[in-house]
């Protein structure tokens, strides 16, 4: 990819793969898993519809689903697909913001795995809350045992040698040795797109127990977001919530 620009969409000599006239994304009306492809699309200026699904209207589109999951990505007139990894680099290879490099290809992915891994790590003390049944407690587990379960994984994530500052220090190493303030080469890439979102999450105030100004702890993950949210497509795209 070109390193001209950072939010260019990719020449001809990085992709020849033309943007679909029509695609649409779906998921629920929240950033979640899907939220780093709908940011690969706003970078890489490729139209799309973003369909947000309630959770009243999920009962009865998941059968409708191939794998009752979303998000779903729509191609034209294809079948849709799922797997948000997978969208994410389909895009990344649509756009430019997946290296034609193999050696930039494979640390891209490198980094797109770690930020998979960090957010498994927290899930448990997201879902908790939601779904009990899937840590093997009983669906009518009461809210007060919910929350206490949920202050509890919290505060495993957050103590000496738990994995928030674990892998917080693994993404600011990255950003320190690649030196160009994205993850990997001089330009954004799906690994950044990818990233934003996850940093976001932990500065939402939304997750009790985690410092909202955790990320600020680390300066090259700090210059990171500012240098993401000073690019026009990602301040616009956030600036309309």
């Amino acid at each position: 990819m070109s390193a001209a620009s950072p939010v260019m969409r990719a020449s001809p000599q990085a992709s020849n793969i033309s943007p679909p006239s029509k695609l649409k994304l779906t998921y629920f009306d929240l950033e979640g898993v899907a939220e780093k492809v709908r940011l690969a699309l706003k970078v890489g200026d490729v139209p799309f519809e973003d369909e947000r699904v309630d959770f009243a209207s999920w009962q009865s589109l998941k059968p409708k689903t191939p794998y009752g999951q979303l998000p779903l990505l729509t191609v034209e007139e294809n079948a849709p697909v799922t797997q948000s990894a997978g969208m994410l680099r389909y895009v990344g290879r649509l756009t430019g913001l997946y290296p034609m490099d193999i050696m930039k290809a494979l640390k891209v992915d490198e980094v797109c795995g770690l930020q998979e891994d960090f957010a498994k790590a927290i899930a448990p003390s997201i879902y908790i809350d939601m779904r009990p049944h899937l840590f093997g407690y009983d669906e009518n587990l009461p809210v007060e045992q919910r929350k206490e379960i949920q202050k509890k994984l919290r505060n495993n994530l957050m103590q000496e040698g738990g994995d928030v500052r674990r892998f917080l220090g693994y993404f600011e190493d990255i950003l320190k040795d690649n030196g160009s303030g994205f993850f990997v080469g001089d330009s954004v890439t799906i690994a950044d797109c990818a990233m934003l979102p996850q940093l976001r999450q932990l500065q939402s105030g939304r997750l009790a127990g985690i410092p909202v100004n955790i990320v600020e702890e680390y300066p090259h993950l700090t210059n990171f977001c500012n240098k993401m949210m000073s690019l026009p497509a990602v301040s616009q795209h956030y600036g309309s919530k």
